[in-house]
């Protein structure tokens, strides 16, 4: 049988037959003190189950804090059709682009028909439409921002219709350029102060999904 030895930092018998842990490796070893402010040579695998989960609930508070302001911010994202204002300093970074689908259906075919019979708008068709495009919109403003940019340039929007009867789809796709801004406060663009947090946002969760990537390879270590 395994001699039992016991945690040095916190006395629980481990790597024994009747041991109630056993000691992690030094991949997680290093992550813990990385993140943890109490540093320990080693722990195992009762101790560190704590320490984990604070781990854990503080990257995920944090990442919920982030996307909460996020959200509210990241439609200060200027979108524009045209080419960007001469009067923007800027780099160009790459093409963002999305697509959003929703199902029209019987009920809505024949909504649409009956105010088309009468010259009338088609409500639920408009609303479809108008919410397919800001989802786009959304789309496109976090990608940019995920890039490192502040405005998309150069968009263009299309609007297709797929299928027919019961089984119609319609599909909204927008493309257009990601660019940095350089010179944000000649750019006459308003509320251009959130668009340099938008980017610290989104840089600061990106972090944060590193970390998260980086705790689940040292736990599978």
């Amino acid at each position: 049988m395994e001699d039992i030895k016991v945690c040095p930092n916190c006395s629980t018998k481990v790597k024994g037959f009747f041991a109630n842990g056993h000691m992690l490796s030094q991949n997680q070893i290093d992550f813990i003190n990385k993140y943890h402010q109490d540093k320990k040579e080693s722990y195992c695998s009762v101790c560190s189950t704590p320490i984990l989960q604070k781990i854990n609930s503080t990257l995920i508070e944090s990442k919920n804090d982030l996307n909460n302001r996020l959200k509210t911010l990241i439609k200060f994202l200027p979108i524009i059709s045209s080419e960007a204002p001469t009067n923007w300093e800027y780099e160009v970074i790459e093409m963002v682009s999305t697509q959003q689908t929703s199902g029209t259906g019987f009920a809505t075919e024949l909504s649409r028909s009956w105010n088309d019979f009468f010259g009338t708008g088609s409500n639920a068709t408009n609303k479809k439409i108008y919410n397919a495009t800001e989802l786009c919109k959304t789309d496109l403003r976090i990608q940019c921002a995920m890039l490192g940019g502040n405005a998309v340039i150069s968009t263009d929007i299309d609007f297709n219709e797929i299928g027919a009867g019961s089984t119609n789809m319609l599909m909204v796709c927008m493309a257009g350029t990601a660019v940095q801004i350089k010179n944000l406060e000649k750019s006459n663009i308003r509320n251009y102060e959130y668009l340099s947090e938008i980017i610290e946002i989104s840089e600061q969760l990106d972090i944060i999904n590193n970390k998260v990537k980086e705790k689940n390879v040292a736990l599978n270590s």
